[in-house]
């Protein structure tokens, strides 16, 4: 009888473990999952204010991309950005995580391209340490918004 009981405490042990293992790593994806998430609706929610703020006459406190730097846009929009004027953090996504602002105020630097004619007026890369891709979501003259993933870094 002896002998059954360290058969059962050792097996017990052993399936305990696995399940324990096994949720440290579901755990783990869901992590890396939420981060995703989180920069997708950060990116997303950014410039769908960025277009009602270009939809807006200047008189009414609207911005022109081609002219107005990043900060003032963040600025007008009302958003934190505590490292840099042209980043703001992103809730949600544990580590290093931030949202960069690029404007057509440069230059024209902005990178997004779109297929036919239009061409981006401005554009969001949201990146975080663990997040499985970074987000990059433009503008369009058009009004259009275009969400791409990849690695911007």
């Amino acid at each position: 009888m002896g002998q059954q009981q360290l058969l059962l405490l050792v097996l017990s042990t052993v399936i305990v473990g696995l399940a324990t293992v096994a949720g440290i790593q579901a755990f783990s994806e869901n992590q890396a999952q939420a981060a995703q998430d989180a920069l997708v609706q950060r990116g997303t929610s950014i410039m769908s204010d960025v277009q009602g703020l270009a939809g807006k006459p200047a008189q009414m406190g609207g911005a022109d991309l081609s002219s107005d730097k990043p900060s003032t846009v963040f600025d007008a929009l009302g958003y934190d950005t505590p490292n840099s004027e042209s980043q703001t953090p992103v809730e949600g996504a544990s580590g290093t995580s931030n949202c960069v602002l690029e404007t057509g105020n440069d230059g024209g630097s902005v990178d997004a391209s779109f297929s036919g004619t239009p061409t981006a007026v401005a554009e969001v890369e949201c990146i975080a340490s663990n997040a499985s891709q970074d987000v990059r979501v433009a503008l369009s003259s058009d009004g259009d918004i275009s969400t791409s993933f990849g690695d911007y870094r």
